[in-house]
């Protein structure tokens, strides 16, 4: 017994060697906490609903497709399933959530049926319209075949909380518009918010199972409000349910204060903003050199919890630890991978009135810029928005070079 012990702690005195030579005495610290955890991302989720009633995962950018890989495993989970069950997301609009509830439950004679139905369920989920990224498309459909295998009682709930489709009479006139943008994207989260507690107290009325996964993009994640405006729906959950809830950071890229040369023609509304890996590549660098990219743990007591919040662009006196629970490291940014397109998306749909309400809310968002509906433009976006097309991130390169000058090569 004490000779395998021995081996064991030479062993770990050996990796903790090697990955000390391979990499610069700034990240030695990261990689050795590192080395030593063994929880992966889906198990490290899964124990957050153990200790807390509501986990939230801060999603990377909505084009991303492996970490609804990710979340699909935590879901397709007998503890999640007896225990969980409601899924809540930023992704799909609260107008359309009945439609998409409703298709997740449905038992469809053939997958034709079935994926003609979800295209248009899934076009009519988002305003401004043309959303067609395939990453929540795809897992509306898992749900759907998951939910076909379970009892009814162990079927997953998925409840889209996205902002409002406008109405008819929203889309009649430019004034009308500009008061939709107004009432539903200056406050969007605190009206988001609003829809998860409210179904989130029914739930402890009427359902044995009292827990819930809620997916939100970027800041909306957040614990503490670093926006001059709204708060976070993070923060709004946070406060109403104080020691209940649990926020986790899927590993992923900060903004800078720059906008992306790429998107400088947009509204500003919709503008990116340049990317570059947290940490100045050292977290990317000290998983690379342990050799991990399937990890979960708090960031209370790790030495990235410590480190300041640079996913915000701005400067801030928080760190990691103050705005997030968890972390979750899920395949380093090479192996991730962004994709669109969605068979027969506009099949049926009405162009020339899609082109106009696009014309409406670019107007009052502050783009001038107008389309114009010709049968070529209409023939040429049914061939862009079902083609189907997966890309790397574009700067990938030079992402790389950021992360490796931490490792001595």
């Amino acid at each position: 017994m004490k000779q395998s012990l021995s081996l064991v702690l030479f062993f770990m005195v050996l990796d903790y060697c090697c990955y000390a030579q391979d990499v610069k005495p700034e990240i030695k610290q990261y990689v050795t906490f590192v080395a030593q955890q063994n929880t992966s991302a889906k198990d490290y989720i899964l124990n957050l609903f153990k200790k807390y009633d509501i986990v939230i995962l801060c999603e990377r950018q909505h084009t991303e497709t492996t970490q609804y890989n990710l979340i699909y495993d935590v879901i397709n989970t007998e503890y999640f399933q007896k225990n969980v069950g409601a899924i809540f997301t930023e992704v799909g609009s609260y107008s359309n959530r009945q439609n998409t509830f409703n298709f997740t439950k449905t038992r469809f004679a053939n997958d034709s049926i079935k994926q003609l139905e979800q295209a248009v369920i899934y076009r009519n989920g988002f305003f401004p319209p043309l959303w067609n990224n395939t990453n929540f498309y795809d897992f509306t459909g898992r749900i759907n075949t998951l939910n076909a295998s379970l009892k009814e009682n162990r079927q997953i709930n998925l409840l889209t909380c996205g902002t409002k489709n406008p109405s008819a009479e929203e889309q009649a006139t430019p004034e009308a518009m500009k008061k939709y943008v107004k009432d539903n994207f200056k406050a969007r989260d605190s009206l988001m918010a609003s829809y998860i507690i409210h179904d989130f107290d029914s739930m402890q009325l009427v359902s044995k199972r009292k827990k819930a996964l809620v997916i939100m993009n970027y800041r909306h994640a957040f614990s503490k409000n670093l926006f001059a405006g709204d708060a976070n729906v993070g923060t709004f959950i946070f406060g109403k349910y104080p020691g209940k809830v649990a926020n986790v950071f899927i590993n992923h890229l900060a903004l800078t204060n720059e906008v992306d040369q790429r998107d400088k023609d947009k509204p500003k509304m919709f503008q990116g903003m340049q990317m570059t890996p947290v940490q100045d590549g050292k977290w990317d660098a000290a998983f690379k050199a342990a050799n991990k990219e399937n990890l979960g743990f708090d960031f209370k007591n790790s030495p990235f919890g410590n480190d300041n919040f640079d996913l915000w662009p701005a400067e801030t006196e928080y760190t990691y630890q103050d705005i997030f629970t968890g972390f979750i490291y899920y395949l380093p940014l090479e192996k991730q991978e962004n994709a669109a397109g969605v068979k027969n998306f506009l099949n049926g749909a009405n162009f020339e009135e899609i082109v106009r309400g696009w014309n409406l809310f670019n107007k009052a968002a502050g783009k001038n810029e107008e389309r114009k509906y010709t049968p070529e433009f209409e023939k040429a976006m049914i061939q862009e928005t079902s083609t189907f097309r997966v890309w790397k991130y574009q700067d990938l390169k030079k992402y790389r070079q950021i992360i490796d000058q931490w490792l001595n090569k």
